[in-house]
């Protein structure tokens, strides 16, 4: 009798041991994002050929959004001023969300991480903006390449692979909101063309 309640009590042990573990690793797993937004957005100038306008405009051409529940909303405009996207929502899973989160807790202040030299043509430019409780927003500007590795982890899971649908945009709000935000000393405005009238005369 006493053998049986011995084992009776060793198995009632492992169970607790067993559920105390699990609550221990529960209370780790990231619930929420330990930041209100995260947004990732793409924007330039586009020249005047482009949109058969005689100056230069800014726009952004696409953008995701990751909210503090980690639910992903992604738009990427189908040409220059169309009111047409493709559109696509998700979800990060649960074996994510820590890695997610350590990463972005990592740069706790503005920087850069973009080309420095001369180049003909430096193609689109790219931000984060971290939006924090009761704080100043946090901006990243950046170009893919010279991300560091787990940066550039973030941008490709969350921007660079969505799968999308096509649909009218629903997020004009945001969309202003990223162009207010990016009117700064980022972007060189491209150079207007030479007059035609103008001639080279060999040395």
């Amino acid at each position: 009798m006493n053998v049986q309640r011995n084992t009776i009590s060793k198995f009632l042990l492992i169970i607790f041991l067993l559920i105390s573990l699990y609550s221990c690793k529960k209370q780790n797993e990231i619930v929420t994002l330990p930041m209100e937004k995260l947004y990732i957005f793409e924007y330039r100038y586009t020249f005047p050929e482009e949109h058969e306008e005689d100056s230069c405009r800014f726009y952004v051409g696409s953008f995701c959004e990751l909210d503090k529940h980690f639910n992903i909303k992604y738009a990427r405009r189908l040409c220059y001023n169309s009111i047409y996207f493709y559109n696509s929502k998700g979800i990060v899973p649960d074996s994510l969300r820590n890695k997610i989160s350590d990463i972005l807790l990592k740069y706790q202040s503005d920087t850069t991480f973009l080309y420095q030299g001369d180049r003909v043509y430096d193609g689109n430019k790219y931000r984060f903006i971290i939006q924090k409780y009761n704080q100043k927003n946090q901006t990243i500007k950046f170009e893919p390449d010279f991300l560091p590795e787990d940066l550039k982890f973030v941008y490709l899971y969350l921007y660079g692979d969505r799968k999308a649908t096509e649909g009218k945009s629903i997020y004009n709000e945001l969309l202003e909101m990223f162009e207010n935000q990016v009117k700064d000393d980022t972007l060189n405005f491209p150079p207007s063309e030479l007059k035609s009238t103008l001639k080279f005369n060999p040395p």
